[in-house]
């Protein structure tokens, strides 16, 4: 026997009164009473195909409940070709319940069978008490509970030993998501939402997780073996949507551009209260707070916008003092991919304070007892190519009108030795431009190094700096200590005109003056490419102007010679801090007034410089009665070339080329003969030179 009802959308009452019609009929001739109902649908839902068919022999109430397809606000999908078979249940006037049931389904085309269930249905006061067990779900089990009073609902979801790779069967957005970032891992589920009719009142989850993985198309943003949970709560309130959410990391790696956290070695959490704006497309953390113990602690405010693209609107976010040297080592230096900066020790603590809006965004960054140096392994003599210590201050950036920014440290160093003392410097950040507020004096050995202007900016292919100052006079004899070379003596000064440095190049902008024994080298197209890396390059051209012979060969003990010297250097190039090619010529001056004088050793140093082979002569005649020598003119060139110093006088001889020309009463010439000698033999004669040795000719 069965009855038809089609297309039509009553009340559950209705529904109710025809079940209680089917169950009152004694119908001898009939096994089972079936009823077809068809499309039914209240506040909220709606089911289609809806029937009923009721076991009238069965020693307890039996029936089969199916529809083709089953929408709720409840469900994230609908439910198609439902088919709910109850083995051991109770009809009456009052009650529908079914405590031995098993349900079919088709869930986002996954079908799902056996699924074992129990319903209890209390007519009068409409309250309907579903519960679900073993529910098969991407590789795990699903316990569902749901409680209906008339138009409002509560479903409590748990889930154990879900895959997180086969969630894309529940629904089309997760598969999206999980194909986009090759998701995977295991995941633990419970979950409650409360509701009226298609209304969501309130709801909550929570998710255990373990395993994870991922990664975007471009590899930029990575995860592997996270393991924690998330929990968050929410609910609609005046028309927008409110919530809280808390994240927690205890093991695994993530790996972004900016950044690299291994909560494995510092567990992590995230907590967040926020709203949504629907009419807006806004989204407001009213507040979070981020926390990584021994490593960085911060909350704040923030502001998103969802339309036409997500863009950050405001932020406001304060971070306590936190390890500056774990900070670098554990979360940057993995992303920053620089041989530099792998050589680099810090120490000290800094805090952030950031605010951004629309019309401005600040910075400001508070250093304490900062200490920072670079290029200790690649000395390996235990200091670094540059250091400063007890650095203190505080940095204030803004998009367009910056507060005063002040920075101090107690010393320093570059390259090892060379001494930096304690400086105040005042600063100005703005935009993508740091300068300098006033003149800055920063101590350098005995003397000071004077700043009187400061930018860098940032171009297209990196950094770009502008620097003009000068360096006020520091002994030689402080100088040579620092980087270890032989006493000199006299004064280092110099004029900086202009120097900037772009595409990892720095330059100086036309001419550089250094004063050195008591003369004057003009450096032009200075340039220094890699300074701090592993194969730092100088090219230059030099000119000497009225170099005092007397001091120069005094401090490198070559012998004593009295008057001028001037030269230039073309084409010098340093490679890590060592010549490879350069062409150089040094004479006395065509001006030259002062006196020319040349003892017997500077003699002996001279001719074996100059292959003349003459080295000793002096001792074996009558001239080693004299001391010192009168001259009409010295000089030297060098072409290198090659590993080869292509070598010449003042001027060509018959057989050579002169290297001094006597004058005066003693008067002595000196040749050479080697056009041509290896420049590291050449480096070893100058070394044992220095060292007030008698070079070996060999």
């Amino acid at each position: 026997m069965s009855f038809r009802l089609n297309k039509l959308t009553i009340p559950l009452p209705a529904v109710l009164l025809c079940l209680l019609l089917a169950s009152s009929l004694s119908l001898r001739a009939a096994d089972r009473l079936t009823l077809t109902l068809g499309d039914l649908g209240g506040e909220g839902w709606q089911a289609s195909g809806l029937a009923l068919q009721v076991d009238l022999h069965a020693s307890q109430d039996r029936f089969i409940l199916s529809a083709e397809e089953i929408r709720h606000p409840a469900l994230p999908v609908p439910l198609r070709m439902f088919r709910f078979d109850c083995r051991a249940g109770k009809i009456t006037g009052r009650q529908i319940s079914c405590q031995e049931g098993l349900l079919d389904l088709t869930l986002n085309g996954q079908q799902m069978v056996g699924i074992k269930s129990r319903i209890d249905w209390k007519i009068d006061s409409q309250l309907i008490d579903i519960q679900l067990d073993d529910i098969p779900l991407s590789g795990g089990k699903l316990a569902a509970l749901i409680n209906i009073d008339r138009q409002r609902w509560h479903l409590s979801l748990n889930g154990k030993g879900l895959d997180i790779q086969r969630l894309g069967t529940v629904h089309a957005a997760l598969a999206e998501s999980v194909e986009r970032f090759s998701l995977s891992g295991g995941l633990g589920l419970s979950a409650t939402l409360r509701g009226v009719g298609a209304q969501l009142l309130q709801g909550s989850s929570r998710l255990d997780f373990s395993h994870v993985g991922f990664a975007d198309t471009s590899g930029s943003y990575i995860g592997q073996g996270l393991a924690g949970q998330w929990r968050g709560e929410v609910s609609p309130t005046k028309g927008q949507w409110a919530g809280t959410q808390r994240l927690a990391l205890n093991a695994g790696e993530l790996l972004t551009p900016q950044f690299y956290l291994s909560p494995s070695a510092h567990p992590l959490s995230l907590e967040t209260t926020y709203r949504y704006r629907a009419d807006r497309s806004l989204i407001s953390l009213e507040q979070f707070r981020f926390s990584q113990p021994e490593r960085l602690k911060f909350n704040g405010a923030a502001e998103f916008s969802l339309q036409p693209e997500p863009q950050l609107v405001s932020l406001n976010l304060t971070s306590e003092p936190a390890d500056l040297a774990g900070l670098f080592r554990d979360n940057l230096l993995p992303v920053l991919a620089n041989p530099q900066l792998e050589d680099i020790e810090l120490a000290g603590r800094f805090a952030l304070d950031i605010s951004h809006r629309a019309d401005d965004s600040r910075i400001r960054i508070d250093l304490q007892d900062v200490y920072i140096e670079q290029g200790i392994q690649q000395r390996g003599d235990g200091q670094g190519q540059f250091a400063l210590y007890d650095l203190d201050g505080e940095i204030n950036w803004s998009s367009k009108h910056a507060r005063e920014s002040r920075i101090s440290w107690q010393g320093g160093h570059l390259f090892g030795g060379i001494t930096l003392g304690a400086t105040d410097v005042a600063l100005n950040l703005s935009g993508d431009t740091v300068s300098l507020v006033n003149q800055a004096n920063i101590p350098v050995l005995d003397g000071e190094l004077r700043a009187e202007s400061f930018e860098l900016a940032r171009g297209e292919a990196g950094p770009k700096v502008r620097f003009q100052g000068y360096l006020t006079p520091i002994s030689m004899a402080a100088i040579s200590s620092a980087v270890g070379w032989p006493p000199l003596a006299g004064q280092l000064s110099g004029m900086i005109p202009g120097l900037s440095y772009e595409h990892g190049v720095i330059a100086v902008d036309g001419v550089a003056l250094v004063k050195v024994f008591d003369g004057a080298i003009v450096i032009r197209d200075l340039q220094l490419d890699d300074l701090f890396g592993a194969l730092p390059a100088l090219t230059a051209d030099l000119e000497l102007k009225d170099i005092d012979l007397e001091t120069l060969t005094r401090t490198f003990s070559f012998g004593k010679i009295t008057g001028k010297l001037a030269g230039r250097v073309t084409d010098l190039r340093l490679e890590e801090w060592a010549p490879v090619s350069f062409d150089a010529a040094f004479a006395t001056p065509a001006d030259d007034k002062s006196r020319h004088r040349i003892s017997q050793k500077a003699v002996d140093n001279i001719s074996n410089l100059g292959g003349s082979g003459v080295s000793g002569a002096l001792s074996r005649s009558f001239l080693r009665i004299f001391e010192e020598f009168g001259y009409d003119r010295l000089g030297i060139s060098c072409r290198l070339e090659r590993g080869v110093c292509h070598m010449g006088g003042i001027e060509s001889a018959e057989r050579g080329y002169y290297l001094v020309k006597g004058g005066g009463i003693p008067r002595i010439d000196i040749m050479g003969f080697n056009r041509e000698t290896d420049w590291q033999v050449l480096v070893s004669k100058l070394k044992q030179i220095a060292s007030g040795a008698s070079p070996i000719v060999e």
